[in-house]
């Protein structure tokens, strides 16, 4: 007994050194949802609970560490489970930042700023797994005449949850006029790309094709209004094809503790078949009762171009420390 005490008086020890010396956040996702058509038809869920630790070492280094959680869906096994989103040196220099480790994607971190409702729901692209948010690798920054930015980044392709599966890299590429959080007033427009090489089998033929991904995007803000929309291409060549996203999303601040917002996505998940697609519309309310509280009662419906359409019920909430 004397032991245990031991150890957790050493852990707590531990926990308050470490804070003390770094900058400790965090940001957890629950929502209760309820679904007429689903199994079960109410119920309580935690979509994400992140916890970051960063620093800077000096004016050129700093650090960033990031856990998260989530389901681990893997037949019967749904137990939430812990690991890495982020973990990733920066190097600033004269001639741009350079960012090592596992780091987030510069495909689509724009327009899910834009989106501003991350806790409600991811943003298009990332909803569609067009890439993964994070990935590991090397990456590129830099930022001209204060408005036009410009990240290149060379990553292994298979994001923050699997590991390197082949010899190739995925290179992606993203330039931004404006402001890249626009929440405060501003305006953005940009262009994100990326190019992944694959081996591709047919029969006994082995070739290598590419994924490629292209997002164009804009985004505006102004008093309590700001809206933004996003157009994006996926393309897998050796089976040909192609999916296409075409959103738009805002919101209206009547004050500042309520917000109204409102999405529409348009996804068409082969653009050679016909009668695939579907509509999906998301509107509600986002209150803010105090610091680091959401409260988003929301509405969302589904409707495919040919099938039954869904309406889900849900309030989501986010805790921000």
């Amino acid at each position: 007994m004397k032991t245990f005490k031991f150890l957790i008086a050493v852990l707590f020890l531990s926990i308050s050194t470490l804070t003390a010396q770094n900058k400790l956040g965090g940001k957890v996702y629950f929502n209760y949802s309820y679904n007429k058509n689903a199994a079960p038809t109410n119920s309580f869920e935690i979509h994400r609970v992140y916890f970051t630790l960063k620093n800077n070492l000096s004016k050129e280094i700093s650090y960033k560490v990031t856990t998260d959680v989530g389901r681990f869906n893997t037949g019967k096994d749904n137990r939430l489970s812990v690991y890495l989103k982020n973990a990733l040196l920066a190097w600033k220099t004269d001639y741009g930042k350079f960012v090592f480790g596992l780091q987030g994607m510069n495909l689509f971190n724009v327009e899910e700023h834009n989106w501003g409702y991350r806790f409600v729901e991811k943003s298009p692209m990332d909803r569609h797994k067009f890439s993964s948010s994070a990935d590991l690798g090397i990456g590129y920054y830099n930022k001209f005449a204060d408005k036009v930015s410009f990240s290149f980044l060379i990553t292994n392709g298979s994001g923050y949850k699997k590991f390197e599966n082949d010899n190739y890299k995925k290179y992606s590429v993203q330039v931004l006029y404006g402001k890249s959080k626009i929440s405060k007033g501003g305006f953005n427009l940009g262009a994100s790309f990326s190019l992944e090489p694959f081996d591709y089998k047919k029969g006994t033929t082995t070739s290598t094709e590419n994924k490629t991904v292209l997002g164009g995007f804009a985004g505006y803000s102004k008093n309590n209004l700001r809206f933004g929309a996003e157009y994006d291409v996926f393309n897998e060549q050796g089976v040909n094809l192609t999916k296409t996203i075409m959103s738009a999303y805002g919101n209206y601040k009547f004050s500042k503790k309520v917000e109204l917002y409102a999405r529409l996505d348009l996804y068409d998940p082969n653009t050679s078949a016909d009668n695939d697609g579907n509509t999906y519309i998301i509107g509600g309310l986002n209150f803010t009762p105090g610091k680091g509280l959401s409260i988003s009662p929301n509405f969302r419906y589904l409707k495919p171009q040919t099938g039954t359409p869904t309406s889900v019920y849900n309030v989501n909430f986010q805790f921000k420390i």
